[in-house]
């Protein structure tokens, strides 16, 4: 009963973050609720065994990019009423997110764990996995990731001479 509980409790940190990153206004507090939903993923990495993953989850994410977030967050060097993001509810795209959510949990009712995460996963299966045929769809994904990231500190970058 408490390894369900468990499951349960990173699912819901999980989403709690997520639906604190969607309602949230101000940039400090949405990056928290960022940080809760890349624990809770970490956290269910680790549950279905792929602690390769899980770890790989916290440096690279929680480690680096959230942090390289709240760098740039605080390097900008303004007040907390402008760093507050002006948003509007929309009921369509709730509404049309439930749907889907609740389609999501029916669809996925039989999956749900019943005492125990998945046995026989190592961390040598994961990295064969992950080094072999996956590899180069990593390694576009960080070129990707790169471009962007260049491409937005070009943005911010270069708003400010005049």
């Amino acid at each position: 009963m408490s390894v369900t509980l468990l499951w349960w409790a990173l699912a819901g940190l999980a989403v709690a973050g997520a639906v604190a990153v969607l309602l949230v206004r101000e940039m400090m507090r949405l990056m928290l609720g960022l940080g809760a939903f890349l624990l809770g993923v970490a956290g269910l990495y680790a549950w279905y065994g792929f602690g390769l993953l899980a770890v790989a989850e916290l440096f690279v994410y929680v480690g680096g990019v959230l942090v390289l977030f709240l760098l740039a967050i605080t390097a900008m060097g303004r007040d907390s009423e402008s760093r507050a993001i002006a948003r509007r509810f929309d009921f369509g795209a709730a509404t049309v997110s439930v749907g889907l959510g609740v389609v999501l949990v029916l669809a996925l009712r039989g999956m749900l764990p019943a005492t125990s995460p998945l046995a026989g996963v190592t961390v040598e299966k994961t990295a064969d996995a992950l080094l072999g045929a996956w590899l180069p769809h990593f390694e576009i994904a960080g070129v990707v990731l790169l471009a962007g990231l260049a491409a937005a500190l070009a943005i911010v970058g270069g708003g400010d001479e005049k």
